[in-house]
């Protein structure tokens, strides 16, 4: 009789264990689906970059990966760029080496330095890599594409923002596991404004169409940042002088001032311009935006234009124009 006991409950006990073990798999299974929201930075580590990376280790929203595509300078220039940002504000996130051309496209010759210069920031690279001297270099070194989408894929309900050329994401897409993990994609270039045939496009979008096609018709959640957002923002002479007051973030107003001299001595308005950090932004508070969705289609030339049959994209046409300079007083007071 007490055996019959033993081997009923033993029996029992298996059979909890084994009903308990597959609602924990369930479980596993079903938080694996959901997951907790992933964040994925894309750019070409100029002046505007650097900020826009110090805006989200200011408001604790370190991505989860970023990638380091050319654009401002050759791939390995922007990834040695990356480098060296991450590095300065002690960011530990995994930076994997973007593409190095245009999807479907030959590799670039950077003949001249372009806007941010030589070093690709505006002359302050050294500066930066002295104050990112003492960090763990190992953790640092950028990983390959192949390493990426394999992280990419333990990912899910991405946002994805993209401050350069859209290069890698197009490629990226091509691969249908990683594009069912991105929920959303911001998107800093183009123009909205009607324009002249054959009359050069935003420089991020000119330099890959194909990429810009190739996004635009994934069927993605888009919102674009165009020239019209970004390059109309200015912080002024005053506001820098009062970014300094605090005394904290010494090279990361010197960008600020760099950008400034730049904008300047191309004889434009004697102001910072930094497109990069408006998504970041409005990562931190949509409500200071004002958004219009439109439909556009794009042409070969990577030019965007209005078209009631085009692909939807959500446009962010304005902003609260105090909140630029608020957000950047906060994140130097820190």
């Amino acid at each position: 009789m007490k055996k019959k006991v033993l081997a009923l409950v033993l029996g029992f006990c298996c059979a909890w264990q084994m009903a308990w073990g597959t609602v924990l798999a369930a479980a596993e299974k079903e938080a694996g689906k959901t997951g907790i929201p992933a964040l994925v930075y894309d750019g070409d580590p100029g002046s505007d970059d650097a900020l826009a990376l110090f805006l989200l280790k200011q408001n604790s929203l370190v991505p989860d990966l970023a990638f380091a595509t050319y654009g401002n300078g050759p791939e390995k220039q922007m990834s040695s760029n990356m480098v060296l940002v991450t590095g300065a504000l002690a960011m530990d996130l995994p930076i994997y080496q973007g593409t190095d051309r245009p999807w479907k496209g030959r590799k670039l010759k950077f003949k001249e330095p372009g806007f941010n210069g030589k070093d690709g920031l505006l002359g302050l690279a050294s500066v930066l890599k002295e104050k990112s001297q003492g960090r763990d270099r190992k953790t640092l070194q950028p990983g390959d594409l192949e390493e990426a989408q394999k992280q990419l894929k333990k990912c899910r309900h991405i946002t994805y923002i993209v401050t350069g050329p859209l290069s890698t994401l197009a490629g990226l897409l091509q691969d249908p596991e990683v594009k069912s993990r991105i929920d959303r994609v911001y998107l800093v270039g183009g123009s909205l404004t009607e324009t002249e045939p054959g009359q050069a496009a935003e420089t991020n979008f000119a330099q890959d169409p194909k990429a810009v096609k190739a996004v635009m018709e994934s069927g993605l959640d888009l919102t674009l940042f165009p020239r019209e957002l970004t390059g109309t923002q200015y912080i002024g002479e005053q506001e820098i002088q009062n970014l300094g007051r605090s005394g904290k973030w010494p090279e990361f107003l010197e960008l600020i001032r760099a950008n400034q001299a730049a904008h300047e001595k191309a004889g434009e308005e004697p102001a910072a311009v930094l497109p990069a950090i408006f998504p970041i932004l409005y990562q931190l508070d949509p409500s200071q935006f004002a958004v219009e969705d439109k439909r556009i289609t794009v042409d070969k030339n990577g030019q965007i234009q209005e078209d009631p049959q085009g692909r939807l994209v959500h446009g962010v046409l304005g902003v609260n124009p105090r909140y630029q300079w608020r957000a950047l007083e906060k994140a130097f007071s820190r």
